[in-house]
């Protein structure tokens, strides 16, 4: 994810944080200190009030990270790769670099993430009554994430997508249905209609006084608001690839340039004339690279001349290829997932074209004005 920091791998899967988890982390530990811990817990000093609320603030993403990690093992066990797991503004995500191929597996994997939270609030629920101190630092700390995990496995059991209670919901309409599309198009309408109660319940609470609480439920309706559209264009994505490869929508006829020439010769006679970004990199008939503008730009000026393409070049080792035969549905998640705009089609080492997001609105344009574009229930 774009802005993530990696801070670590564990069972294989990376642990990363995007940069608005550290707003959110600043923002909640104010509030905690300001309108939880203080206003709950009389008499501590402002040390102790700030410290017991990052404190309370870390164990809460940690309590995330388990739920996120718990989808994440599932997936595992049940044959899905799982690249990474990213803390974010609202919780984290789990990068899955597929979807599940079955109504069962989507189902175990959605609720597994709202047990562990039930499950951690409930622990720590056990451990404030086994200390019996509700009034000590260790005890407002754990009947916080008592509270808060109950929330939260609560609150990600509606049935609303991107929650994991839509997919719970989007699981079950897909047994019953059988049709994944006719599942993912209900369940994007029935979270759609609670992104919408969110919003006016938040709206309601913002004119009546209740600004913060009312900003955060309007915002986590507009965030549910748009996980449903998205959600529901995917969707109508791979409906609308369904059975379309490579092949069809690939440029037989990519930029393409000589490894052994210079940089000079590149920018004069290939790039500049042409308008061309990038050129795929060719040793008599074989792909050996990619080289782009920023490629070159890392090189100062004067050695353009003496410098050939193939020392700059992004190697072709280094680079993702796909097959003429590959369908739209396994290359497009590949190319947003790793932020690509074109990807070499590549047959033995032989470049046989390229395929972009050009290429692939292109397709999904003129399929729209066609009329070729709508889902049959």
């Amino acid at each position: 994810m774009p802005g993530s920091l990696r801070i670590g791998k564990i069972w294989g899967i990376d642990i990363a944080f995007h940069v608005s988890w550290l707003i959110i982390a600043v923002l909640l530990s104010w509030t905690l200190e300001t309108g939880w811990f203080s206003v709950n817990y009389p008499g501590w000093s402002v040390g102790a009030y700030w410290s017991v609320s990052i404190l309370a603030t870390l164990l809460l993403f940690l309590s995330v990270f388990l739920h996120e990690l718990a989808h994440a093992l599932v997936a595992r066990a049940r044959g899905l790769h799982v690249k990474s797991i990213t803390l974010f503004i609202f919780g984290g995500v789990s990068n899955i670099e597929q979807e599940p191929p079955a109504p069962d597996i989507e189902f175990q994997m959605a609720l597994v993430g709202p047990l562990t939270s039930l499950a951690l609030g409930g622990l720590c629920g056990l451990l404030l009554l086994v200390i019996g101190s509700k009034t000590s630092p260790v005890g407002a700390i754990l009947g916080y994430l008592a509270l808060t995990n109950i929330f939260l496995g609560i609150f990600n059991l509606v049935p609303g997508f991107p929650l994991d209670g839509g997919r719970v919901l989007h699981s079950i309409i897909w047994k019953l249905r059988g049709n994944v599309h006719v599942a993912t198009r209900i369940a994007t309408r029935v979270g759609q209609f609670f992104a919408y109660l969110f919003i006016f319940f938040g709206l309601m609470s913002f004119f009546r006084g209740a600004y913060l609480n009312g900003l955060w439920i309007g915002f986590i309706g507009w965030f549910l608001l748009m996980g449903a559209v998205s959600a529901n264009n995917q969707s109508m994505l791979e409906t609308m690839f369904k059975g379309v490869h490579v092949d069809d929508v690939m440029n037989r006829g990519p930029a393409t340039v000589p490894a052994n020439i210079s940089l000079q010769k590149l920018v004069d006679d290939f790039l500049l004339p042409h308008g061309w970004r990038s050129a795929f990199v060719m040793q008599v008939d074989e792909l050996v690279g990619l080289i782009t503008l920023s490629d070159i730009r890392h090189i100062p000026r004067a050695q353009w001349a003496q410098t050939p393409v193939g020392f700059v070049m992004i190697p072709l080792a280094r680079l993702h290829t796909v097959t003429a035969e590959q369908s739209l549905n396994d290359v497009l998640p590949l190319m947003v997932g790793q932020d690509l705009n074109q990807l070499p089609v590549v047959q033995e080492g032989h470049l046989l074209g390229s395929i972009n997001r050009e290429d692939i609105m292109r397709f999904v344009e003129i399929k729209r004005s066609l009329g070729l574009d709508q889902v049959n229930a």
